[in-house]
């Protein structure tokens, strides 16, 4: 594993246990970001999320385990990468760890930091570029708007 990085923020209209929910609840994640959603949100539970991008023959299947869960301020997992394209290196692709905080603003806002840890460097554009797209859709849904992916 790598010592790669993603952080990325947004101030996001809407309290923090909505956002909570957003992140948390397979009802809610299927809504805004993959189209498929398994999440026994409580530390050691399960996660699956599947994705179907249109143009794609494949679908992308992440799974974990969630480690740590505050309700309303945190939540944290394991994200097991699949390789991106058939032509991918051999080899095992990376078990990176995505880490969402919540803090609450002042107005009754909610900045939301996703932290994304343990890419190799080919690995890691893709998903900077996903993580951003990612944000804007949680803060979208999170403010009632229906999310078109």
């Amino acid at each position: 594993m790598s010592n790669l990085e993603i952080r990325k923020t947004i101030d996001v209209d809407a309290p923090t246990d909505v956002v909570f929910r957003a992140l948390t609840d397979e009802k809610e994640l299927v809504k805004w970001l993959p189209q498929e959603a398994k999440m026994d949100a409580r530390v050691g539970g399960q996660l699956q999320f599947k994705y179907r991008r249109e143009g794609r023959a494949n679908e992308l299947v992440f799974e974990g385990e969630v480690l740590e869960l505050v309700q309303d301020r945190k939540v944290s997992y394991t994200y097991h990468f699949p390789k991106v394209n058939p032509g991918q290196a051999a080899g095992p692709a990376p078990n990176t760890v995505v880490t969402w905080t919540l803090d609450v603003l002042p107005d009754g806002r909610t900045r939301v930091t996703v932290v994304h840890t343990g890419f190799f460097t080919g690995l890691a554009k893709y998903a900077e570029e996903g993580w951003e797209h990612n944000l804007s859709l949680l803060a979208q849904y999170c403010r009632g708007a229906v999310v078109s992916r």
